[in-house]
């Protein structure tokens, strides 16, 4: 019970970089990745957690990306977490405008071994971007969480860069400020926040499979 709730507190407060930022081509399938989270205190130290997801995106038109994601360190805990959404293109980039994505997801997670206190939390995520050059883009948004179980928004800015690292592979660099609407200053996060929300720090990878 304790550890679905620090992981849910993980949710609440972000546990995954923006994915995708833009949508894929039609027909292009991605393996994604994301590592990070918010800091936290550990022995007197300020770490980001280390929450991990690996996922799948599959561009299902030009337009809409279709993707879903595993929560690793949750089954660490014999806990199911995953996640599963879509990425859709609003505008295109074009001199000051920048290319606008509309990112809607559902989290899902379960106490396997008690077999009860499942919960959902739906998001939506307005991301800008611009590219830099080559497949790097830089990229600001911001994070809408509903909690449903006890109804409540949190709002999560974000900044971010993504470049490549080869032809198939690109990395992201991504800080939110997480929870920005709540007070942090007690609980769980206490010490690594400045009273309304704190800051978290992801790094995510995605390989071109197809």
């Amino acid at each position: 019970m304790k550890v679905l709730c620090f992981l849910t507190s993980l949710l609440l407060i972000g546990c995954g970089a923006t994915q995708p930022v833009r949508t894929l081509e039609e027909g292009k399938t991605e393996i994604l990745s994301s590592l990070g989270g918010p800091i936290i205190p550990l022995e007197g130290f300020a770490i980001p957690s280390p929450y991990l997801n690996l996922g799948v995106a599959f561009g299902y038109s030009n337009n809409v990306t279709l993707y879903t994601n595993t929560h690793l360190t949750a089954l660490l805990f014999k806990d199911i977490g995953l996640d599963g959404g879509a990425a859709v293109r609003l505008t295109t980039q074009e001199h000051v405008i920048p290319e606008i994505t509309l990112n809607s997801r559902m989290y899902f997670f379960w106490d396997v071994v008690r077999s009860n206190n499942k919960r959902l939390f739906p998001m939506v995520t307005v991301v800008g971007s611009y590219g830099t050059g080559n497949r790097s883009l830089v990229y600001f948004g911001v994070d809408h969480l509903l909690q449903l179980h006890q109804p409540d928004l949190f709002l999560s800015p974000l900044f971010g860069y993504q470049f490549p690292l080869s032809e198939p592979m690109s990395a992201q660099v991504e800080m939110k400020w997480l929870a920005s609407n709540k007070n942090t200053r007690h609980g769980i996060f206490e010490g690594t926040t400045f009273g309304a929300g704190g800051i978290g720090i992801f790094f995510g990878a995605s390989y071109k499979i197809q």
